[in-house]
């Protein structure tokens, strides 16, 4: 998970052609340094990752405390590693989307916490159920709510929960599976069993989140409950086809569900990202660098198409299936393992590093480094340094943005904007106060 985290954050945003243009190939960890301004906007320290796995791990924390995923401990996790950082970014999170921004300010007056007010689609959430699954190995009733449970932390959206859910159960599956001895991954039986057993799997986490939060199933329209598990029986129905026609499916599909035209399987949204890894991974390559460097270099949402494509193929894989190098040049990698080693072990861990001061002290090291690189310019004004947070464009776009012609919602939407990003601007008053000074 954090290797394809960690390798997608250097093409992050950009379009598959730019990928090619300025890396070639994404083959490894990449130095972004020399593209800043010529592709890559922001700067991302190399082999280090991002907002996907730090959330995972404030999951893993929990688990490895409490022997469960428990959201009042992920919450405070999540607003302590939000307390404090550099500045342009939300706290010690590196490149968080706006979307997870809105869900950990709103904790302090949420009661109950689950579910969220906050309806996101942009795939955002499934990377917290992947230390849950490897806690529990095999799917189970408790191992699904507690995976919904979490979710319902940064959205309420049916299509994100239910595919938080669904990632849980794909790594179980993948974790019970081997490679076919030929090398040619797994095969088209075990990949159309995969699929099947997907398909299943969202029928229970249906009826599970259904049981558990009913306000939900009154809240959302039928279809949104059914279309990850439609997705899925899509992909099954439409697996025997060249991948290009199969991928503009997914984008075609994923469009029907959203306000907004999505155009690329790779863009930020659940039902692009999760059959798109899915696919990857069952018929992307013969090993694990071969199923994640051809799915980075698609480009766009690389960072999460990387946790899940990373997190689903190590399961298949093993540890040994990880390139050397990738491991060694994976930042913090020693804590990675030890954690990731405690989850499957279901066991507590001594001498790890403390997470708020760990990943405050990564995040400020790449700030420091970014200082170093970055153009030098002119003194900005408050509105300029607001502008550089990075924050997701997809998760503007896969809200639910009114029509204008529907006058009260367009103001109430315009309202609601208004006031996030005042909101922003006042997280930042502190550092620009003291730049102008």
């Amino acid at each position: 998970m954090t290797v394809g985290d960690a390798m997608g954050m250097a093409v992050k945003g950009l379009k598959p052609e730019t990928v090619k243009q300025c890396f070639g190939s994404m083959d490894d960890f990449k130095d972004v340094r020399k593209y800043i301004g010529k592709g890559v906007k922001r700067y991302r320290m190399k082999g280090l990752y991002g907002t996907q796995t730090q959330r995972a791990l404030a999951v893993c924390d929990s688990i490895l405390k409490n022997k469960k995923a428990d959201v009042a401990g992920i919450s405070d996790l999540f607003r302590e590693l939000a307390s404090a950082g550099p500045e342009n970014y939300y706290g010690a999170f590196r490149h968080a989307e706006g979307g997870f921004y809105q869900a950990v300010e709103s904790f302090p007056g949420r009661k109950p916490l689950i579910p969220s007010d906050q309806d996101h689609t942009g795939c955002s959430t499934p990377s917290l159920a992947i230390p849950i699954a490897l806690f529990h190995q095999k799917e189970s009733p408790e191992m699904i709510r507690q995976c919904l449970e979490t979710g319902l932390l940064l959205s309420r959206n049916p299509m994100e929960i239910i595919g938080t859910a669904l990632t849980g159960h794909l790594v179980t599956c993948f974790i019970s599976l081997e490679p076919d001895e030929d090398g040619e991954g797994l095969g088209k039986e075990k990949s159309q069993q995969v699929l099947e057993g997907a398909v299943e799997a969202c029928e229970r986490i249906e009826l599970i989140l259904k049981e558990r939060f009913p306000e939900i199933e009154q809240t959302f329209d039928k279809k949104i409950f059914q279309a990850v598990r439609l997705t899925v029986q899509g992909v099954l129905d439409r697996f025997d086809e060249e991948p290009g026609s199969l991928y503009d499916w997914i984008a075609e599909n994923a469009s029907l569900h959203g306000k907004n035209k999505i155009t690329s399987p790779a863009q930020g949204h659940v039902l692009t990202l999760i059959p798109l890894a899915l696919v990857r991974v069952l018929k992307g390559g013969k090993d694990f660098a071969g199923v994640l460097t051809g799915s980075l270099n698609m480009g766009k949402e690389s960072a999460r198409l990387g946790t899940l494509v990373g997190a689903w193929a190590g399961a298949l894989y093993g540890y040994v299936g990880i390139p050397q190098l990738w491991k060694s040049g994976l930042v913090n990698s020693k804590e990675i393992k030890t954690r990731g080693e405690a989850l499957f072990q279901r066991r507590a861990v001594k001498g790890v590093k403390d997470l708020v001061l760990m990943e405050q002290a990564l995040t400020q090291k790449e700030f420091e480094e970014g200082k170093r690189v970055s153009p030098k310019t002119t003194q900005k004004t408050r509105r300029q340094i607001s502008s550089r947070l990075d924050f997701d464009e997809d998760e503007f776009e896969e809200s639910a943005i009114p029509k204008k012609e529907d006058a009260a919602q367009w103001r109430k939407f315009q309202k609601d904007k208004t006031k996030m990003k005042r909101d922003r601007r006042r997280n930042l008053n502190v550092n620009l106060d003291s730049e102008e000074d």
